[in-house]
């Protein structure tokens, strides 16, 4: 039993001891902070255990303000620290204090050098290891990495920099350079050391060498740089190296010795990097657990920077208050130094308060952990993360105490405290961040210091920023642009007086982002300031506008939102109370297909829903867009009820048709909206969109599958990547394409335009780069998109406008049959203007109802790991007659990319897919599910593997069912033969049009290592027939994945596995959707394309 009752001299409580060991085995040496909260949780803030010596612990406010008295207690140098002293020596923090003569001289000379104005010129230095750390995450966007070992690449960097001006580059290698390896495995052996008695340490001679050669290897280094700063002095350097080997002591006149500059090296080296590197995964996970903090810590990064002009170096850091208190509550919960050490100085010992006598030289560890979580000091919210309660508040004296106590305490804390938060403010400025794995369950791990156990992240750049953006950042060029008071910067913010709008949008393909904008491009011309942008962007902590009603464009996938909606959708459901978003306005459209039964609109209806249950007002009841039926009637008719509940009150709805149509005549500027200029003016601009910020080259394109009656040509196109740009596999390739050349001529010939005449467009013409002349055939083939079926609206507004009889009869007859005809039929509007003898529209009407051209994302159907700066397209090229009977159908970009030849440019980008990438682990066996094109990835997924394998590493099953029409429809099918043939694949072909079960025709010998299953059409046929492979590579852990056509094999393949899997079974139907979401969330992996 623990003793309880406080009086003079009362015993301080103990666990029971072993006569042998003590209380040894009440301490995991894995888990030393866990162990001593542990024991406190049964014994009381205070306690005393019987370690190799015995050990007072307390966490006890009223203790501790006695502990922190230094003329009553010391600084002890406990055990591990003492192992420290064989490399460290007498450095600030494993010197003795006092009472060793170096000390003295050291913290006199050292001190200035770590004053306010000291550190504030280390901001240069500081700001250039920290852009290294951006660069080398932008490099790696998408790819999950470990927080802690980020920062401690950083850390380390800055502290040797700023430091010692020495460049360890560990942004610009894969493994830790010696000197920090040889660090980790002395420090860890310390530890190891203080636990072995003398004996012991003796007797193990391979231990003991090891140990002083790798001390050796430190000291060395060090040595090293002495040398070469005395050998070429640096008077400009202005850092800590100087500053030890020129400055002298004030009091006595001494210089350092090198002896104890090497110590001082080495101390700034482990106390300069581990502090901070876990104060900063500390935040970063309290953060991402609370992202309205991580809002909060973005708006006030965002005007940091804006008010310094856009230049880093002149961010004050005095103006990062929030974030600040970020650092301050994360090092509050989560000290990275848990635990520091003191004994009396007084021969007699000391009585604490409570009546706990503590001996001579007897050691006290005040636990932090439990001091920063009094209740009489932080309140009954002690264990929450609230940054807020730093602001304006600060604690009373040695409540607070995560760098240690009195003139002991860190010296380099101010250093520390600057880092971080110059860090931090970029970090959130530049980047979106998740959890690698969002059911992460938060563990610590411990060495000298405490740090987040496998705590890894993935880094985005924040929508909006693109990968190439640090060079700008350096030079103040672009945060200056878009850096502003409030953390809701909009993609696009139109200036026009009246009525405000906000258009937020979820998507994934483009569709629902194309509605928004498009809303938002009308809304403009009605005369409406509207603001479009993603949802994660501009509403990620949920907090919507109250002076403007919300208009939301969101899809579902697989019943989970879109990649750009996570954040918002999380943030409200999250949220508690029925008033939370009372004053908010809003209306939802949602996009799906009907074929995923279980999950149709599920997004979309949980926003609708959540957001009138927080106490937001439905302005319209949701809207549902069917991408299996006509989703650009559902899309239009959606745009009818917002302008009908909208648009009159800013303008007449029979006037805006009519001004629209007869724009030329009606304009009332000074200037004309529409000017065509001869083909000799020079063009005074270009206008590159869409997010799309780097060129790339073709190296190379192949024909995969010819094109024949029933097959569609399929092609592989190689190509360099923009400079600076890296991907991972499973990863799409964004690109603006142009339009057919036959497409843009027949434009041309219906507005009788010259190829090379300029055209100048005036500043009410949408989303068109106003007065800057272009010439007509790029205009037409660059900035929009001329095939796109012509909208319900557009048709409605131009039979408003004209009174021909014939003309208004067929433009009648187009809408009131308008998806039989129009969509069905993809009539787009240059169809419609052919068609129609005596129709009369004027240029600027039929630009101002043409969509901007839209970025198309390829599957990359290549792994880095066969060369990181190139990827390979795999993709079909649509090319048919059209449907409206005028000529042929055109796939834009498949066309786009079908013309271009080695050596041709092209605008792309890298795009990160949210989870559709290969399993980190590559033991874990995969099954993947491909139709056509739909095998781009899958190309990616095993060729990586293959490496992985012939490089020596452990690889998992891989299957790929593969459903083509025939034996010459095989995308790739040299390398998937070669790799069957190998062992490295188990390929299963499927063919729905060829009743061949054999393998004659194909271009290698199959070996019998391929083989067919009869009666087997469509992929989830051959699923089925082979179910029990199925549950095997389920119970066997594997991950499974699809790319292809939603309609035509995503749907039917996802309730085929269910069935596998309910099959033998006696789940109901709501238990078996149960098990689909389940399997989506965990197991199941989609890149589906409607």
């Amino acid at each position: 039993m623990w003793s309880t009752e406080i009086s003079e001299g009362t015993p301080i409580p103990q666990p029971p001891k072993s006569w042998l060991t003590g209380n040894l085995l009440d301490i995991d040496p894995d888990a030393l902070l866990l162990s001593l909260l542990r024991i406190a949780k049964a014994c009381g803030p205070t306690y005393k255990l019987q370690l190799l010596d015995e050990v007072v612990f307390t966490g006890d406010y009223e203790l501790v303000r006695v502990l922190c008295d230094q003329t009553k207690f010391e600084k002890k140098i406990p055990r591990a620290l003492m192992e420290v002293r064989a490399f460290a020596g007498d450095g600030l923090f494993t010197s003795f204090g006092r009472q060793e003569k170096n000390w003295n001289i050291a913290h006199r000379i050292l001190l200035p050098a770590f004053g306010p104005l000291a550190i504030k010129k280390m901001q240069p230095q500081m700001m250039e290891m920290i852009t290294q750390m951006l660069l080398h995450w932008e490099h790696h966007a998408g790819q999950p990495f470990e927080a802690a070992e980020a920062y401690t690449r950083l850390t380390f960097d800055t502290i040797g920099w700023c430091a010692f001006k020495y460049r360890f580059n560990l942004f610009h290698t894969e493994n830790m350079h010696p000197f920090i390896e040889k660090m980790s495995i002395l420090l860890a052996e310390a530890g190891n050391r203080a636990r072995r008695p003398e004996l012991l340490k003796k007797v193990m001679y391979r231990s003991e060498a090891e140990y002083w050669a790798n001390i050796k290897i430190l000291h060395d280094l060090c040595d090293e740089i002495v040398a070469q700063r005395r050998k070429n002095p640096d008077p400009e350097a202005k850092d800590l190296l100087n500053n030890m080997i020129y400055d002298v002591d004030p009091q006595t006149g001494e210089h350092l010795s090198d002896e104890n500059i090497r110590y001082q090296m080495v101390t700034f080296l482990i106390a300069g990097h581990e502090t901070t590197s876990g104060m900063l995964s500390f935040a970063t996970y309290f953060m991402l657990k609370h992202p309205e903090t991580f809002v909060k810590a973005r708006k006030e990064a965002d005007q940091a920077i804006a008010d310094a002009g856009g230049n880093l170096l002149e961010i004050k850091p005095a103006k990062l208050v929030y974030i600040d208190a970020i650092l301050k509550e994360a090092l509050r919960l989560q000290p990275t130094v848990a635990v520091w050490t003191v004994a009396p100085t007084s021969a007699e010992g000391e009585t604490l308060p409570g009546g706990y006598k503590i001996q001579p030289k007897q050691t006290v560890g005040v636990i932090l952990p439990m001091l920063h979580r009094d209740p009489k000091i932080w309140g009954d919210d002690a264990e929450a993360f609230r940054p807020e309660r730093w602001i304006g508040w600060n604690p009373p004296t040695d409540a607070y105490k995560p760098f240690g106590n009195g003139e002991r305490a860190c010296i380099g804390r101010g250093f520390a405290i600057q880092e971080a938060l110059l860090a931090l403010a970029l970090v959130v400025n530049r980047f979106d961040l998740e959890m690698a794995d969002p059911n992460y369950e938060f563990a610590i791990k411990q060495a000298l210091t405490v740090k987040p156990k496998d705590f890894r992240i993935i880094a985005r750049p924040r929508r909006g920023k693109t990968q190439s953006l640090m060079s700008d950042l350096l030079h103040g060029s672009a945060i200056s642009r878009q850096g502003s008071s409030s953390a809701r910067t909009a993609d696009e913010t139109s200036e026009s007086v009246g009525r405000k709008i906000t258009f937020l949008y979820g998507s994934n393909s483009g569709s629902c982002e194309g509605l928004a904008r498009e809303l938002a491009s009308e809304g403009r011309q009605r005369g409406f300031k509207t603001t479009v942008g993603e949802l994660d962007r501009l509403a990620r902590d949920a907090r919507l506008p109250t002076d403007q009603p919300v208009i939301i464009c969101t899809a579902s996938y697989e019943g989970q939102p879109t990649d750009n909606a996570r954040a918002f959708v999380e943030s409200i459901r999250s949220m508690s109370g029925d008033a939370t978003l009372k004053g908010v306005n809003y209306a939802v459209f949602g996009a799906g297909h009907h074929d995923w039964v279980a999950t149709f609109h599920k997004i979309p209806t949980f926003i609708d829903t959540r957001l009138s249950e927080l106490g937001a007002t439905r302005l319209l009841e949701l809207s549902k867009a069917d991408a299996g039926g006509d989703i650009v009637g559902d899309f239009e008719a959606f745009k009818t009820k917002v302008w009908d509940h909208f648009g009159k009150n800013q303008q007449d709805g029979a006037a805006y048709a009519a001004s629209a149509v007869q724009a030329a005549s009606a304009d009332t500027s000074d200037k004309p909206r529409v000017r065509i200029l001869p083909p000799s003016t020079n063009p005074v601009g270009s206008f590159i969109g869409a997010g799309i910020d780097g060129i790339g080259e073709i190296l190379d394109q192949m024909n995969l599958v010819q094109a024949s009656e029933i097959n569609k040509a399929k092609n592989c196109i190689t190509i360099r990547l923009p400079e600076g740009q890296s991907y991972a596999t499973g990863d799409y390739l964004a690109l603006l394409p142009n339009n057919p050349s036959s497409i843009v001529d027949r434009a041309l010939k219906a507005f009788q335009l010259d190829a090379d005449a300029w055209i100048a467009l005036g500043s009410s013409i949408s989303f068109l780069p106003a007065n800057q002349p272009i010439r007509a055939a790029e205009l037409l083939g660059s900035f929009v998109e001329v095939s796109q079926p012509a909208s319900k609206r557009t048709l409605e507004t131009m039979f408003e406008a004209n009174q021909e009889p014939k003309v208004r009869e067929a433009l009648e007859s187009l809408v009131d049959n308008y998806a039989e005809i129009v969509t069905s039929k993809r009539m787009s509007l240059l169809d419609i203007v052919e068609s129609i003898p005596g129709l009369s529209i004027d240029l600027s009407f039929f630009l101002e109802n043409l969509p901007r051209m839209k970025i198309r994302q390829y599957s990359i159907s290549s792994s880095p790991l066969e060369d990181p700066n190139v990827v390979t397209l795999t993709y079909e090229v649509l090319r048919a007659d059209s449907l409206s009977g005028r000529g042929e159908y055109f796939g834009v970009a498949s066309n786009y990319l079908c013309s271009l030849k080695k050596g041709d440019k092209l605008s792309c980008s890298i795009k990160q897919t949210g989870e559709f990438h290969p399993p980190l682990d590559p033991a874990v066996p995969i099954v993947m599910f491909a139709a056509g094109s739909g095998i781009a990835p899958f190309r990616g997924f095993i060729a990586e593997r293959v490496l992985q394998k012939r490089a020596g590493r452990q690889v998992g099953e891989i299957i790929l069912y593969y459903g083509c029409r025939g034996l010459e429809d095989i995308c790739h099918v040299d390398e998937l033969v070669q790799w069957a043939k190998e062992g490295h694949l188990d390929y299963r072909p499927v063919f729905s049009r060829s009743p061949s079960t054999t393998t004659t025709g194909l271009p290698v010998d199959w070996d019998g290592k391929i083989r067919f299953v009869e009666g087997t059409k469509h992929v989830q046929d051959r699923v089925w027939q082979e179910r029990p492979d199925i549950r095997r590579m389920y119970e066997k852990g594997a991950i499974f994945y699809t790319c292809g056509s939603g309609a035509k094999l995503a749907a039917d393949l996802k309730k085929t596995l269910i069935e596998v899997l309910k099959e033998g079974t006696t789940i109901d139907e709501d238990e078996a959707n149960g098990l689909a979401e389940k399997l989506s969330k965990e197991r199941y992996k989609t890149d589906v394309f409607l």
